[in-house]
């Protein structure tokens, strides 16, 4: 027979779609790797700015 798993421990086993926070947005390395990416997008009214967050210094793109 089987062993049965704990129903403690099944509430905390991860189902997938539970996740309960915002995406993280889209960050590049370089200014030039965001304007080539935005530009792939056909994106028009955009403009290429450093992330405040972080240890790194990333780009983010943000629309106008």
């Amino acid at each position: 027979m089987a062993k049965k798993i704990h129903t403690k421990r099944l509430r905390y086993i991860p189902r997938g779609n539970e996740r309960n926070r915002a995406p993280r947005l889209k960050t590049f390395l370089t200014e030039d790797a965001a304007k080539k990416y935005a530009e792939s997008l056909k994106l028009k009214n955009y403009k290429v700015q450093k992330t405040n967050f972080g240890l790194g210094r990333k780009f983010k793109i943000v629309l106008e």
